[in-house]
């Protein structure tokens, strides 16, 4: 089993710690690497940086600031950075259901509703004034990535900017344009009061109501910027700046409808459906039904139709070729502006060991919890951004809810976190892909999962059943996409079908390129509490709080199958997990699948956990051999099966450029 460790977060507010010293809390308890673990959260990163650099702190869960990388990159002794491209997108959303940044008139955009016109001109004239060039210079200190569409540098074959710039859809800083757009649509200040008019009545524009989230400040400098550059050309903006959760009498989840203008911002996933997902028209629910994904209403039929062919394509190359699409659409129409997304670096205690420095996401993740360990420091303390709203896996759509929610829950499969393939197995020990013919497909798709018989639930360690699976999956898709986060997975899903006790076949009604990873990628609940809670009311439901079955143990301590249990939390002071002993995957398991993961990904052939010269000899020695007709062993021209990285039977240039690529590189 793991080796024993407990897992404690501490949510310490920010001004709590300006304030006054912070002591420890010591919590002797038991769980999974090593005996007693507790992790400080801060809610301010400069806060949380000042820990980490005060040596009160082992890890953060937030890229630093220009400011720290520079000064810790003169103490390496104290602090160990690792940089990596982040899986995140910052944008300014526009509501496109709400004048002047969108129509109230016409909820599709309509040639013939001049509301839907002249608003495509306004948002077209707030792209021309928004200098994202100057925000990555100037803000991001260069520590991040222009984006012109929603789609990150880590998925670049999903788009084609040659095209879209031959086509005079990129939309640089230019306030001389975005005058000339603003006049030509008939924003003009008529009365030369430095106001401009409204065109659809002719008194002066209501100021633009811009929602800007204070807690980050990358965010709230860019929200400033633009603030400014708006007022400078004659729109009045009226400035929110604050935490969305302190904005009484609007309700969180409305804020983005009751806006004009909101700092966004999204963690993506490795499927790149996110033209589908967040701004088709088939995610806009509007502010009577609650929030939605595509709370900035863009709505278009011609874009939906591709977007679908980006969710549904048949092959990955489909998936691209739709993709180039929806983002000429996504251009002409300009329904958010994308900003950024990060060249990130985070730091840890020079000392631990084991961290795991995950693509997309950095070090603070599931395989370094489960693998970071310090001698005898039994106590891992780790800074956090920002504290919790709720914890319910179904309904919560804050970052840092998952954060940790997604240590309590396990899913089917798991992501392979030096390339991101979701593929590696957790819950299901494995699983095959087939067709069949439903309504609408003749070869839409269906996975098989067979699971581990030793997943064990919190609480009580009673075994994971065959039934908990599918519960899992109809009670999603039955809350819907108002209320179930998880939902986008499972949106194309038909039905479920327990084949015996330890398979399950999941029947989609297309066929899909991302079908594995989307149903591999639901967490999985226990039936026997969530059948209690009516869907329709879930958002309700705090299994932080409640014993909905009645049992005398609140619900989220029995609920998940994950390395660590949830124990206690204290509003805005700490939140505490307990390693679960009775995990199913081993520490040796986790430590050799690790080893393997970097092995064929990064071409550590001797599994050390570094790419070097020894790893170069080892390939170069084996360079040109093949399985069929050369010797097998380590020496010259022999077939050596570990420098075979793409596992194709051969040694060629291919995995040469691997071990090349990634030279130096280590799995921290």
């Amino acid at each position: 089993m793991l080796k024993e460790r407990a897992f404690s977060i501490f949510v310490i507010c920010a001004c709590l710690l300006l304030c006054s010293p912070v002591t420890s809390i010591v919590f002797a308890q038991s769980g999974p690497k090593t005996p007693d673990m507790k992790i400080h959260i801060y809610l301010d990163p400069d806060t949380e940086n000042v820990g980490l650099d005060d040596g009160m702190l082992d890890i953060g869960d937030w890229p630093l600031s220009k400011e720290w990388i520079d000064e810790w990159a003169l103490k390496p002794e104290k602090i160990t950075m690792r940089e990596y491209i982040g899986m995140d997108m910052y944008q300014i959303d526009m509501n496109n259901q709400k004048w002047p940044t969108g129509s109230e008139t016409s909820k599709f955009y309509d040639p013939e509703d001049e509301q839907s016109v002249k608003s495509l001109e306004f948002r077209k004239a707030i792209a021309h004034l928004t200098d994202r060039d100057a925000i990555v210079r100037d803000v991001l200190r260069n520590y991040g990535y222009r984006l012109d569409l929603p789609i990150l540098p880590t998925q670049s074959d999903y788009m084609d900017m040659a095209l879209y710039g031959s086509l005079g859809l990129i939309y640089d800083y230019n306030k001389t344009r975005a005058i000339e757009i603003l006049d030509a649509a008939g924003f003009v200040d008529a009365d030369e009061n430095g106001i401009r008019n409204n065109p659809t009545t002719g008194n002066d524009l209501e100021p633009l109501k811009f929602y800007i989230q204070m807690y980050d400040p990358k965010r709230r400098r860019t929200g400033e910027m633009l603030t400014a550059e708006l007022e400078s050309v004659g729109v009045p903006v009226y400035s929110i700046i604050a935490e969305r959760t302190t904005i009484p009498p609007i309700p969180r989840r409305i804020i983005p409808y009751e806006c004009n203008l909101y700092t966004g911002g999204w963690s993506l996933d490795t499927i790149p459906d996110q033209y589908y997902d967040l701004y088709s028209s088939y995610t806009y629910l509007g502010p009577d039904t609650g929030w939605s994904l595509n709370y900035p209403g863009f709505c278009n039929h011609e874009f939906d139709e591709w977007a679908l062919k980006v969710k549904y394509s048949a092959t990955v190359e489909e998936a691209k070729e739709a993709a180039v699409e929806c983002g000429k659409i996504f251009l002409q129409y300009c329904p958010v502006i994308p900003l950024w997304s990060s060249k990130a670096v985070k730091a840890y205690k020079t000392g631990w060991t084991g961290v795991v420095n995950n693509a997309g996401c950095g070090i603070d993740n599931y395989y370094t919890f489960l693998n970071m360990y310090k001698g005898d420091d039994s106590v891992i303390d780790y800074g956090f951004k920002s504290d919790i709203e709720y914890l319910n896996v179904v309904s919560s759509e804050w970052y840092w809810d998952h954060k940790v929610l997604d240590l309590i829950y396990d899913s089917l499969l798991g992501t392979n976190p030096f390339n991101l393939a979701s593929t590696e197995h957790f819950i299901a020990q494995s699983y095959s892909v087939n067709f069949w013919n439903s309504t609408y497909d003749p070869e839409a798709i269906v996975v098989t999962f067979k699971i581990r018989d030793n997943v064990k639930w919190h609480g009580d360690n009673a075994t994971l059943t065959i039934e908990d699976v599918s519960f899992s999956f109809k009670y999603t898709y039955k809350c819907g996409l108002v209320n179930a986060w998880h939902f986008p997975l499972i949106t194309d899903m038909n039905r479920t079908h327990i084949v015996n006790s330890t398979a399950i076949e999941i029947y989609f009604n297309h066929k899909n390129a991302w079908a594995v990873q989307l149903a591999g990628e639901l967490p999985i609940i226990r039936k026997s509490i969530w059948e209690n809670v009516d869907p329709e009311y879930v958002r309700c439901y705090e299994p932080a709080y409640g014993d909905i079955n009645g049992n005398g143990v609140t619900d989220l301590k029995e609920d998940g199958t994950g390395a660590w249990i949830y124990d206690d939390y204290s509003f805005c002071n700490w939140i505490k997990l307990e390693g679960y002993d009775k995990y199913y995957l081993t520490q040796t398991f986790i430590e050799n699948r690790l080893k393997i993961m970097f092995h064929y990904y990064a071409g550590d052939i001797n599994e050390n956990g570094v790419v070097n010269i020894l790893d170069l000899a080892f390939i170069v020695k084996a360079l040109g051999t093949n399985s069929t007709h050369y010797p097998h062993g380590i020496d010259w021209d022999e077939y050596n099966p570990d420098c075979d990285l793409d596992q194709n039977g051969k040694v060629d240039a291919l995995d040469l450029s691997v071990v090349t690529t990634n030279y130096d590189r280590k799995m921290g």
